[in-house]
């Protein structure tokens, strides 16, 4: 019986340690810690690759979120999943759209499986505090508003 609960406790441990952190690079080898963006307002993660038609679509509507919510202090994490044979394509692609909000590089997706990443796009917004409050994979035309709803409610 003891083992049961050490086992349990393994397998449901991180369910109960509240959302991952983590350190990435972003596109100039700064590094940005998440935790330490806590308590400074609502947080949006999105995973996303230079392959994925349906996060190109996605990133375009989160340039219009973020310009309408930066003056309530959002952040906007941009998590490229690409690989290390595609990576070198991320930072021309945000280059030419102007994305103005941090794009950081998980090129192992260790982060993206973390969060519970299966394919992209996936989407998750934090309140202040970390805690979250907000996940949706994939990307269709209006799922922004659902964002926006979301990010009402802070």
């Amino acid at each position: 019986m003891r083992y049961f609960f050490v086992i349990l406790l393994f397998l449901w441990g991180p369910v109960f340690a509240g959302t991952p952190d983590f350190t990435l690079p972003g596109l100039d080898a700064e590094t940005v810690k998440l935790s330490e963006n806590f308590g400074k307002g609502p947080i949006i993660i999105n995973f996303w690759a230079t392959w994925c038609l349906p996060c190109k679509a996605e990133m375009k509507a989160l340039k219009k979120v973020y310009k309408k919510y930066q003056s309530r202090d959002l952040h906007i994490f941009s998590i490229s999943i690409d690989d290390p044979k595609t990576v070198n394509r991320v930072k021309s692609f945000v280059k030419a759209n102007r994305y103005p909000f941090t794009v950081l590089l998980d090129t192992n997706s260790e982060v993206f499986r973390r969060f519970g990443g299966t394919h992209p796009p996936l989407t998750i917004v934090l309140d202040r505090e970390g805690a979250i409050r907000y996940s949706h994979t994939g990307y269709r035309k209006g799922d922004e508003n659902l964002l926006m709803e979301q990010l009402e409610k802070f």
